[in-house]
């Protein structure tokens, strides 16, 4: 069965996408048929997929300008990661998308434009914009579950509110299948009171249980893999630390998301 999750945070640089390609890797090493769909303008998912964005025709806003049932499946490539890891582009001209003031008849577009197309899949993963506009709205219009990605300082918790009004409003106006699966704390330092301060509001904030752990820690290998537009797994024991991590959070992200 589909897991199908959006990966989200209206502030940029908290490590969003770093977090879904470290989901796809898992996904990759344990061999799932995976979907990417990238939201973002700026097509970091799409790129670092070793997919060239600029050479793409069609992509992710063309699915969702067209509103038609299915019409993503025409526009899904394979990845450069392999046979299973996909991807449907960043471009169509997202901007445009999240331009559109037609609230009512724009979300759920993207839903509509992946019927069909996720059941050939055990995992899609839905990398959204760092907004809480239309192209974030219809992410979680066609996921059954969210995450959360959260860096534990001052800033990083202020766009945590916001983000968990949008899931209840695409909740309450567009789907009935979306919960809050879960919190990913990313880029946690070893050694800080002040970040542990801020897991501990955090914690108040969404409830201990939806925190998920482990936490993910930064390191250089994260930006390793990313130049080199190749999956964690790939560089076995240089990676170990967060593979270990990333297995972890696919296991319980395929418990809790399910279609």
């Amino acid at each position: 069965m589909t897991s199908t999750v959006a990966v989200l945070n209206q502030k940029g640089g908290v490590g969003k996408t770093t977090v879904t390609l470290g989901l796809a890797s898992a996904a990759w090493a344990a061999g799932l048929r995976t979907l990417v769909v990238d939201l973002d303008a700026q097509a970091n998912a799409t790129w670092a997929l070793g997919v060239d964005p600029s050479l793409r025709n069609l992509g992710t806003g063309d699915a969702i300008k067209a509103n038609r049932h299915g019409v993503a499946g025409d526009m899904i490539v394979r990845s450069g990661w392999g046979e299973d890891i996909w991807i449907l582009p960043a471009a169509g001209d997202l901007t445009e998308r999240e331009a559109d003031t037609r609230r009512d008849s724009s979300v759920g577009r993207l839903a509509r434009a992946l019927t069909g197309v996720i059941d050939d899949y055990d995992l899609v993963l839905l990398d959204c914009a760092p907004s809480l506009g239309l192209n974030t709205s219809n992410g979680l219009a066609a996921a059954k579950g969210a995450l959360l990605v959260v860096e534990p300082t001052a800033f990083g918790l202020r766009g945590v509110d916001p983000v968990l009004d949008l899931i209840e409003d695409v909740w309450s106006s567009d789907n009935r299948d979306l919960d809050l699966a879960g919190v990913i704390l990313n880029r946690v330092p070893a050694v800080s009171a002040d970040a542990r301060d801020r897991i501990v509001e955090l914690n108040k904030m969404v409830s201990t249980r939806s925190v998920w752990k482990p936490a993910i820690p930064q390191r250089v290998i994260v930006n390793t893999a990313h130049h080199e537009r190749a999956p964690l797994h790939a560089f076995g024991s240089q990676a170990r630390e967060l593979t270990d991590i990333f297995d972890a959070l696919l296991r319980k992200l395929r418990r809790s998301i399910v279609a």
